[in-house]
């Protein structure tokens, strides 16, 4: 996409601090981590969220999640990482990404549930039955 900053990386328009690309995935350094090793993958292919992607396209992100989470551990030794996927990202860059967030003991960071607090106003097994019932 024309103006989408990630696929001006792809590109090459504008630099990245990159730690791992193949033929169709670009892993590099967040530009305002929120940890040591804060680290971005994408499809190299633009797309917005993951129902734009087929299953082998999205398989082959999750391989290169694996792939950058496997030698961020090896280097950085973290007691975790945090993984969370940006869908139809309002706020930020509409490109879908995912971003690996290395965590340790008390590095003041919360459960990834903690960055939305909307309590529902239905009970778990409504909305459970409303998603079951959806057709796709």
């Amino acid at each position: 996409m024309k103006g989408c900053l990630f696929c001006k990386l792809v590109n090459k328009e504008i630099p990245a601090v990159k730690v791992y690309e193949d033929d169709d995935t670009l892993s590099f350094m967040e530009l305002n981590p929120s940890a040591p090793g804060h680290v971005m993958v994408i499809l190299k292919k633009h797309g917005n969220n993951i129902l734009e992607y087929s299953q082998v396209e999205l398989g082959t992100l999750m391989g290169s999640v694996q792939k950058v989470a496997k030698k961020i551990e090896k280097v950085l030794n973290p007691d975790s990482i945090t993984i969370g996927i940006n869908h139809k990202e309002r706020r930020g860059v509409p490109h879908l990404h995912v971003h690996l967030i290395p965590r340790w003991e008390n590095d003041k960071g919360g459960v990834i549930q903690s960055i939305v607090n909307n309590s529902p106003k239905e009970n778990r097994e409504a909305i459970a039955d409303k998603i079951r019932k959806a057709s796709v």
